[in-house]
């Protein structure tokens, strides 16, 4: 290996331990706030009667879906650590495939021509539907995370039915897809830490993730968008999921599809 293939994978490791300490350290230090109850059942009581109560502010997420309440509200942190760990299980999957060759385009095949206008068809309706699920997710069911899977399966479309060649030729790249995948995991962590930062700004409390005020924390996230309930941060972490997501799996499913002379295992 390489020098500077060990300075990356050096940095890598570093700034994901950095991320688990910074956020363990949050948890210790109470920076998410009061910690629930031991009774779940009272807890799930809580959490159905207050995700979205206008007249409870300082409970309510605003979200009309339950789901999506309690997986980026009041049970964010534990979203954050799912995330960090897609993020690290993508990192080391790359890390193994870390001498590919790159790809060598070839002629571009595919099926026929009657599929390749049919999935046309197909790839419109799953980016409609995809972009739905994510946009909609604190109102229906749904969210980032599943909205970034169906946008993927749009990627298997294409390697399969147009063939992996079309991909490459439209200027995607694994490279590419990567940068856009750590921009939208940049996009969660700076989302999560806008109300600690604000707080420090104006000279008040605030807490880590926090979505809407608190008993003793008056900043809140924007709730509504004109008449349609937003949910506050909810509605901009499935956004930022939904990106992560889709080229994260986008990732893989292309990297699998690459032959074994471009990953470098076959001469």
């Amino acid at each position: 290996m390489s020098a500077e293939k060990i300075r990356k994978s050096s940095l890598i490791a570093f700034v994901l331990a950095i991320v688990t300490l910074s956020i363990s350290i949050v948890i210790v230090s109470g920076g998410l706030g009061i910690l629930p109850p031991k009774d779940l059942r009272e807890l799930g009581r809580t959490i159905t009667a207050n995700c979205f109560n206008p007249w409870n502010r300082t409970l309510t997420s605003f979200s009309l879906n339950a789901v999506s309440a309690v997986i980026w509200d009041y049970r964010g942190i534990d979203t954050i650590f799912e995330t960090a760990v897609l993020f690290a299980a993508i990192a080391g999957l790359s890390m193994l495939f870390k001498d590919v060759k790159g790809f060598t385009l070839g002629r571009v095949g595919g099926l026929t021509l009657i599929a390749k206008k049919s999935v046309k068809l197909v790839i419109l309706l799953t980016t409609i539907a995809s972009i739905s699920i994510a946009v909609h997710g604190h109102l229906t069911p749904g969210g980032g995370f599943q909205g970034g899977s169906v946008l993927a399966v749009i990627t298997s479309l294409i390697v399969v039915v147009y063939s992996i060649e079309t991909i490459y030729r439209s200027g995607i790249s694994l490279n590419i897809i990567m940068k856009i995948r750590y921009t939208a995991l940049l996009i969660i962590m700076i989302i999560a830490i806008i109300p600690v930062l604000y707080g420090l700004a104006i000279g008040v409390h605030a807490y880590f993730m926090q979505n809407i005020s608190k008993d003793d924390s008056p900043i809140s996230m924007p709730t509504n968008f004109f008449d349609t309930p937003l949910g506050g941060s909810i509605f901009f972490f499935n956004l930022a999921e939904y990106i992560a997501i889709a080229t994260s799996l986008s990732f893989v499913v292309l990297l699998f599809s690459m032959r074994l002379k471009e990953l470098g295992l076959e001469d």
